[in-house]
């Protein structure tokens, strides 16, 4: 009976071992995205900026690189002269369309129906993620979506986005995947109903 109970643990330890041996450490998935990423950017010909643009003017392929999170955007369009207030904690309207996954180079979303937003509160970084709400739509959701709005973007502006793992969504943290935003359009509050935007 030992020699049996012996050999099942031997098994088990050796599954276990083999199982250890075979998983992504943390470190491997980091090179992982920054290969994707890199792959990314050589192929889409971009210039990355260390410096970000002080009139929010980017040339074609320009990406400002975020120096604290690693968040690559471009402004597309800088909006009008209304500002997102943190004080105010100014309603935001976020819409999105072409998320790619930059892993394997499958769009993993579009948002192009009207009616369809995500909201949070500018200046209160309990909404910049979907904890608590359980819509698909709100799985892209993250800090990364709001970093583009602390450099003087104004109403109807409009960003494109790499977004780190570690810097987006809880559903990036939890898959591991680096993604491409094709275009963020912010609307504030005040302005006219987001379903109207084409």
């Amino acid at each position: 009976m030992r020699k049996i109970v012996g050999v099942i643990f031997a098994l088990m330890a050796l599954v276990i071992l083999f199982s250890a041996c075979g998983s992504e450490t943390y470190a491997d998935k980091l090179k992982k995205e920054k290969k994707a990423i890199n792959r990314f950017i050589d192929a889409q010909g971009i210039k990355v900026l260390s410096e970000y643009p002080s009139d929010n003017v980017f040339a074609e392929n320009e990406y400002y690189k975020d120096p604290d999170t690693g968040v690559y955007f471009r402004v597309v369009d800088p909006g009008n002269d209304e500002k997102p207030s943190k004080e105010l904690k100014t309603d935001i309207y976020l819409r999105y369309s072409n998320i790619i996954n930059l892993l394997t180079g499958d769009t993993v979303a579009t948002n192009n129906q009207q009616g369809l937003y995500m909201t949070f509160k500018y200046g209160v970084p309990s909404t910049y993620t979907n904890s608590g709400t359980s819509t698909q739509l709100y799985s892209f959701l993250s800090q990364a979506c709001v970093i583009p709005l602390d450099h003087d973007l104004g109403n109807n502006s409009k960003v494109s986005l790499i977004v780190p793992f570690s810097s987006g969504s809880t559903y990036q943290q939890a898959s591991y995947i680096p993604f491409y935003y094709g275009t963020l359009s912010y609307r504030f509050i005040n302005d006219k109903p987001i379903e109207e935007d084409k």
